[in-house]
């Protein structure tokens, strides 16, 4: 079964930010950088990202494109789709040369299409700051699909047409606003789907306080809250969920077929073994 990577040296990675950068932060504070990969070079839509004063203190070397200045130069309109194509396009030769073998993104607030996901298949990681395992749907208000095989989570979405819950930017404050008991960071395949790609890893739960869950408390608390709970994962949640994917790719486990994840030399209970691959649950690899 291919691999997402073969494990054979140590993975290039890149990675793209819009800000602080802070799992990049963790890639380089990760015993295994520099042993089973290692970040050559980086990406920000940002001038003022504060990410560059990281890679610039760890000797990285970055790429600085903004959006709105690209498309303005060729006359393009943002907001339509074929725009966003040729940025994409634009980006796959900057970042040639770095020879990129997998490209993480660390608070990149711009979805990402192709041609950059057909260059880097299955290659590109995101961590996203929900549990992306809580779906819903028109007749399936909510749904915990995280001990579900894929095959059986991808059967209710195609007959119930359920989707995942908490996606988007402010899926922190809607997974508080819901009144979720916890929430975990979320690592995944980057597909044209924004938050939509088969989970890699998933981090600790993060407990989410019972006194919040109640339409009476003012919703600007409410969003206080969130952020302070966000600035909590990403300390404690993204980093290790990211540093686990890592390990994952760039040690040759982890192979995809469609959308389906399956890893290889991990003690799980999964419902299938293929070529002594197993398949992953829906939820990937959650970290306790």
């Amino acid at each position: 079964m291919p691999r997402i990577f073969d494990g054979t040296r140590p993975a290039n990675v890149v990675v793209f930010f819009s800000g602080g950068a802070s799992s990049m932060r963790a890639m380089l504070e990760d015993e295994n950088h520099g042993r089973t990969y290692t970040v050559v070079g980086a990406y920000t839509d940002k001038e003022h990202a504060e990410g560059r004063k990281l890679c610039d203190d760890a000797g990285i070397p970055h790429v600085y494109r903004g959006r709105k200045k690209f498309y303005a130069e060729r006359g393009l309109d943002p907001k339509q789709w074929d725009s966003r194509r040729r940025f994409y396009d634009y980006l796959c030769g900057e970042l040639a040369q770095f020879k990129p073998d997998i490209i993480c993104l660390s608070g990149y607030m711009h979805i990402v299409t192709d041609p950059l996901l057909n260059e880097y298949r299955h290659s590109v990681l995101n961590v996203h700051p929900s549990d992306l395992t809580i779906l819903t749907g028109e007749h399936r208000e909510r749904v915990n699909a995280a001990c579900m095989d894929q095959e059986t989570a991808a059967r209710l979405a195609c007959v119930y047409g359920v989707k995942r819950k908490f996606t988007g930017a402010n899926a922190v404050y809607d997974a508080v606003n819901a009144g979720e008991p916890e929430t975990r960071s979320t690592v995944h395949i980057v597909t044209e789907e924004p938050d939509g790609g088969p989970i890699v890893t998933q981090s600790r739960a993060f407990r989410i306080r019972p006194s919040w869950k109640t339409p009476l408390i003012d919703q600007e608390q409410v969003q206080k809250y969130a952020n302070g709970l966000q600035k909590q994962m990403k300390a404690g949640g993204d980093g290790p969920a990211y540093l686990k994917a890592l390990d994952l790719v760039a040690t040759g486990r982890l192979s995809v077929i469609d959308t389906f994840t399956f890893i290889a030399h991990e003690e799980l209970k999964v419902r299938k073994l293929l070529d002594g691959e197993k398949e992953l649950p829906y939820s990937g690899l959650r970290l306790s």
